[in-house]
């Protein structure tokens, strides 16, 4: 996530980079610009619109960094209370 403030494209990472350029070498063409749509896609074998799979995986991910942060406040609260 920070790496992509750095390179300028949020969400870059160097692995689905690599993998790309991999992919690319090997004949691959038409690569979408996001991994998880290339997943999905290869997976499924569909078609997915690369605006949905991006708000979902955006969804997803803030319902999971939510979940963490609640349950490890949580954790620390009653950590110190039966301290």
């Amino acid at each position: 996530m920070f790496l992509g403030l750095i390179v300028g494209t949020l969400g870059y990472c160097p692995l689905t980079d690599w993998h790309f350029w991999v992919l690319t070498k090997l004949g691959e063409t038409g690569l979408p610009n996001s991994y998880i749509k290339y997943l999905t896609d290869r997976l499924f074998g569909l078609n997915t619109n690369a605006t949905v799979v991006d708000k979902v995986t955006l969804y997803v991910f803030l319902v999971a960094l939510t979940l963490s942060l609640i349950l490890n406040i949580r954790d620390l609260f009653l950590y110190k209370r039966h301290r």
